[in-house]
């Protein structure tokens, strides 16, 4: 069953954190290795694209849950228009 409880939202936010400051380590590793070789440094940005790629997903999961549970608590759970 999926977690609504606001504490799954914060460890979602947190992770995003956490991967943010990853992406941002290992993109300023990339540029500070100048003996690295290229394949290295195309790797090390890759894998930096997709911490960022994670950290975006994981914010847009924590509104998502965010907005399900208000709507639910407001009982406007299903409701359009």
């Amino acid at each position: 069953m999926l977690d609504f409880s606001p504490e799954a939202v914060q460890a979602l936010r947190t992770d995003a954190r956490c991967n943010d400051t990853i992406a941002f380590t290992l993109r300023a590793q990339a540029g500070a290795d100048t003996d690295a070789f290229p394949a290295v440094r195309d790797a090390l940005m890759a894998t930096a694209d997709r911490h960022l790629r994670l950290a975006v997903h994981q914010r847009a999961l924590a509104r998502a849950l965010e907005d399900a549970r208000n709507a639910a608590r407001h009982g406007t759970m299903g409701k359009t228009g």
